[in-house]
C-alpha cells in the first residue's frame, strides 16, 4: 500500500528543487518521468518540446494504426526532470505565454476526442486516475538488501528501530501526484498550488520517512514534510 507525505512545495521554484532532488539522492535507483504528447503538441513553439512534437507526428505517419486517444505507453515520451519542471512552470505562469499554453492545450485535448478532466484539481483519486494523465512522475528506491551500511547509514538506523514487517529484497516504488490537465490548467491559479505538494511511497515506512526528510531539507523546503504517523 502507498502512503502520501505532503511537502511545503507549493511555488513553481519549490516544486521543481524537491523534483531535481527526488531524483538524485543517494537511495535513488531509477527515475522514470514521461510526459504525453498532448503536453508536447500544446508546447510545440518552445525549442524544448518543438523536436518532441515533431518526432510524435512522424510516429503517428509511420504507424497509422496507433490510437492517439488509447492508453498505448508510445503515447508518453521518457523526460528528465529539467523538461518536466519546464511544462509546469510555462502552464502554471500568470503571463500571457502561460494563459496561451492552457488554452493550447485544452484546444489539443478537444481536437484528439480525449478529456479534459472533469475533476477539481488536486482531487482525483490515485486508485482512479484520469485519462490521460500527463505528466507521470515515478522513482524508484534502492531495495533494504542493497543499502550500503555506510552510504546509506541513516535509513538503516530508521529501520532498525522499526517493526515494521519488510521484504528486504523488494525496491521501494514511488510516484508523484495526479498531473492530468486539471492541475496543469488550472491548479495554480494564482501561480501557487493551493495545496502541498503530495509524493507517494510503499512502506517501509521509515525509510521512506527518512528519504523525504532529507530530501525536503536538500530542497531548502520551509518544512519537513508531513506523513502519516505525524498526523
Amino acid at each position: 500500500m502507498m502512503l502520501a507525505w505532503s511537502f511545503a512545495a507549493r511555488t513553481v521554484e519549490e516544486v521543481a528543487r524537491l523534483l531535481r532532488v527526488l531524483g538524485k539522492h543517494r537511495y535513488v535507483q531509477e527515475v522514470d518521468h514521461r510526459i504525453h504528447w498532448t503536453v508536447d503538441a500544446a508546447l510545440a513553439d518552445h525549442p524544448t518540446f518543438a523536436p518532441h512534437a515533431r518526432a510524435f507526428e512522424a510516429l503517428r505517419r509511420a504507424d497509422p494504426e496507433l490510437d492517439p486517444t488509447s492508453r498505448d505507453p508510445r503515447l508518453h515520451r521518457p523526460a528528465p526532470a529539467d523538461e518536466v519542471i519546464a511544462a509546469l512552470a510555462i502552464f502554471w505562469a500568470l503571463d500571457a505565454a502561460g494563459e496561451a499554453a492552457r488554452e493550447r492545450l485544452l484546444g489539443v485535448l478537444v481536437g484528439a476526442r480525449l478529456s479534459v478532466g472533469d475533476h477539481d484539481p488536486w482531487t482525483a483519486s490515485p486508485e482512479e486516475p484520469p485519462h490521460p494523465e500527463l505528466i507521470l512522475l515515478d522513482w524508484t528506491l534502492l531495495p533494504v538488501d542493497e543499502l550500503d551500511a555506510d552510504r546509506h547509514a541513516g535509513a538503516l538506523d530508521a529501520l532498525e528501530d522499526s517493526d515494521e514487517e519488510i521484504n528486504p529484497s523488494l525496491p521501494i516504488y514511488q510516484e508523484g501526484p495526479i498531473l492530468a490537465a486539471p492541475e496543469l490548467t488550472r491548479g495554480a491559479r494564482s501561480g501557487v498550488l493551493p495545496e502541498d505538494f503530495l509524493v507517494w511511497s510503499e512502506g517501509p515506512y521509515p525509510y521512506a520517512d527518512y528519504v523525504f526528510r532529507g530530501a525536503a531539507k536538500a530542497a531548502k523546503l520551509v518544512d519537513p514534510p508531513v506523513g502519516y504517523h505525524d498526523i
